[in-house]
């Protein structure tokens, strides 16, 4: 009976314009997005090897789209199309490094803000922090994503769903009942790696991708739940889909952004409308992302600006919409290795491929895109090349595009520019350079089992023969600092930065290299001009700098500063820590780190690097050594790279006369980071305890593991 009034209360809202559309006026609304979800791996789409509840009771009480494609199969330009309903040469966001979405253009959030809505949301990417201008018109927008490792892909920059899951629903229970409200959710989880927690990882141990499908189900799942329980969910518009898909092999690509195949493009889409009206409608005509801002705008009465590309999808539902060409492109094979970029069209029955090699798939026909048609000239191939070839496609170029941020780049030293690269030049068939990518990937295995000589030839041979890949250069980087060889990290990060200039993340990773190498002016100008881009975390960097020049003071405000707008950010806390224990305040130190911990107990989150080395430090000073040993322990059981922490373990277990144990731990820690670094760490330790057998000893450990060849 209380679910029946609440559906009649629903339905009050709804009114209808002069031809007929449903009007839903003040209605709430969620956009929930999983990034990297392949639409047929869910059962409401076939697949029958994952289960996922959540998302097929959802699919019960909506409009399910069953060819909803994205226009880039990347994060941060698929987003731009989604927010402005726009597409990616419209916007000018082309890729996830480089780029920026312009305050020019109008978002969703914009538009419902002005429309008297309160407007949240929780991002659980870097790639989609304030930086990347999504955040344009949301009232609150929860962004602090963490590291949680040294020096990380920013593409692996990221937290859990759950996280972000339980920050949306806070800022939604602060709202009162009558408030018109606006949230977007985002999750990561299916995005590579994949390592779904548990039960997910076991059950689905055999394909780790379903694995994360099944894990973002049960995240959504208690996202929606949240909303029954709060009497939103019924009179609430929910719009369900994905960014893009993943290769998974499919075509020789296993992750995305490089190939334009269904698997990287098919997205799931579903509308489910105030009082579940048009539940069960399937649609099989194309749709497209950029159709969610004009359905949005429609269905809560408003007028759609002119000149969008997309309609409301609540057309196709009501058999209004007339089947159109749906557009898609990636320009990531052009700036991230110097190779072709591609453009595709899909209609109700083909997908053309505009490469150096056209292709051509009737994906009704043959699904898996098997079978290129392309040589056979069809009329499909004609018509649709012919189509895409008359579209107006400037290719813009990585780099801020804002005169002003550019003069106050230039104005704190940041003096990036961007690689020339003309629009028309011939350059290889990405699918015919796939292959490439198992040499970044052996380069990757290489740098997990420590292997970082191997690592660092197998990348500077690379780029030596395609200077142009970034990822090549941005990899080589991160190999080259944990080497120690920092002025070699420095000058590939730069090369980095000349092909996306304008990168905040790139030019806090500077920064970053900077700070390392002790040059704290320099330092300090970079990180500012990774705020003016538009960085979030540069004044965690700020303070991190300060604190290294012994500047106690100033790390102190910066970290303050960012608990003042993040009060949930670890790593201010940690910056506290460090300027209570240079002030000699051990207790305050640790009363911070446990504020910390309790941040990290409530949200579930696993601590970050060098964390638990920390507070195990600090209560080993203060006495409290098996305490402080257990922390440390765990660091380096979660952390084994953290040398710096193996070293203290060391030393706490020689001032305590327990000289076995310290060539346990240094023998352990030589053989789980086989380099030159660890057995220098063991030096240390043995210098800094006075063994000179030791120090001999390990130096000809050192000398018989790094022998040059001869």
């Amino acid at each position: 009976m209380r679910r029946l009034g609440t559906l009649l209360a629903s339905l009050l809202l709804v009114t209808a314009c002069s031809r007929g559309r449903p009007v839903f006026r003040g209605a709430p609304v969620f956009l929930v997005c999983i990034d990297t979800l392949r639409a047929d791996r869910l059962p409401v789409y076939g697949y029958a090897q994952v289960e996922t509840p959540a998302l097929d009771a959802l699919a019960r009480d909506s409009i399910v789209f069953d060819n909803a494609i994205s226009h880039v199969p990347l994060t941060l330009p698929s987003h731009a199309s989604l927010f402005t309903g726009l597409l990616p040469f419209q916007h000018g966001v082309r890729d996830n490094l480089g780029y920026r979405l312009s305050k020019e253009h109008r978002t969703l959030a914009t538009a419902l803000h002005e429309m008297g809505y309160a407007t949240g949301a929780a991002v659980s990417a870097v790639v989609l922090d304030h930086g990347s201008g999504i955040g344009a018109g949301f009232d609150f927008y929860e962004d602090a994503v963490e590291a949680s490792e040294a020096a990380q892909a920013l593409g692996q920059v990221q937290r859990s769903g759950d996280e972000s899951r339980r920050l949306l629903e806070q800022w939604i229970a602060g709202k009162t009942p009558d408030a018109k409200l606006f949230g977007f959710f985002h999750l990561y989880e299916p995005h590579s790696p994949y390592a779904a927690p548990e039960p997910f990882r076991s059950k689905y141990s055999s394909v780790p991708y379903d694995g994360e499908v099944a894990a973002s189900d049960a995240i959504v799942g208690r996202f929606l739940q949240s909303l029954r329980d709060s009497k939103l969910y019924d009179r609430s518009l929910i719009v369900f889909l994905s960014d893009h898909g993943e290769g998974l092999g499919d075509h020789g690509e296993d992750e995305h952004g490089i190939l334009l195949y269904r698997e990287e493009l098919r997205v799931p889409l579903f509308v489910k409308l105030p009082g579940s009206r048009l539940a069960g409608e399937r649609v099989t005509e194309p749709a497209q992302l950029a159709d969610v801002f004009p359905t949005i705008l429609s269905a809560l009465g408003e007028k759609v600006p002119d000149g969008l590309p997309g309609r409301s999808l609540i057309d196709f539902a009501e058999g209004r919409g007339a089947v159109r060409r749906v557009y898609s492109e990636t320009v990531y094979p052009r700036y991230h290795f110097g190779w072709s970029d591609l453009a595709s069209l899909t209609d109700d029955r083909h997908q053309y491929i505009h490469a150096p090699r056209p292709e051509l798939y009737d994906w009704r026909e043959d699904p898996g895109q098997k079978r290129d048609l392309a040589a056979g000239l069809p009329p499909a191939f004609r018509s649709l090349s012919a189509e895409l070839a008359g579209l107006n496609r400037p290719l813009q170029a990585p780099g801020a595009s804002d005169p002003e941020t550019l003069k106050k780049l230039a104005s704190l030293g940041y003096i990036g520019a961007a690689a020339p690269s003309p629009a028309n030049e011939s350059l290889p068939d990405p699918k015919d350079k796939i292959g490439a990518i198992d040499q970044l990937k052996n380069a990757s295995r290489l740098a997990s089992e420590f292997r970082d000589a191997e690592g660092i030839a197998l990348l500077s041979r690379l780029a030596e023969e395609n200077p142009r890949m970034l990822d090549v250069w941005e990899t080589l980087a991160r190999l080259l600092r944990r080497s120690g060889r920092i002025r070699e990290a420095l000058a590939a990060l730069e090369r980095a930065d000349r092909l996306a200039p304008g990168t905040p993340q790139i030019i806090l990773g500077l920064a970053d290299l900077h700070l390392e190498n002790r040059n704290f002016e320099r330092a300090r100008a970079l990180a500012l001009a990774a705020g003016e881009a538009g960085a979030p975390g540069f004044r965690e960097e700020l303070a991190a700098i300060a604190l290294a020049a012994g500047d106690f003071e100033r790390a102190r405000k910066e970290a303050e500063t960012i608990l003042a707008k993040t009060p949930s950010a670890r790593g201010p806390r940690l910056v506290l820590a460090r300027v209570a224990m240079a002030r000699g305040d051990l207790a305050g130190a640790l009363s911070e780190l446990d504020s910390a911990r309790d941040l990290d107990r409530a949200s579930d989150r696993s601590p970050a690097v060098g964390f638990r080395a920390l507070r195990g430090d600090v209560l080993a000073r203060l006495g409290r050594e098996k305490e402080g040993e257990d922390e440390l322990r765990a660091e380096v059981a979660s952390f084994p790279e953290n040398l710096d922490a193996w070293a203290r373990l060391a030393l706490l277990s020689a001032s305590q006369g327990r000289g076995a144990d310290v060539d346990a731990l240094l023998a352990e820690m030589t053989r789980k980071v086989p380099t030159p670094q660890s057995y220098d760490a063991a030096l240390r330790v043995c210098r800094i305890i006075g063994d000179p057998v030791r120090v001999a000893e390990w130096s000809r450990r050192k000398a018989s593991r790094f022998a040059a060849p001869s």
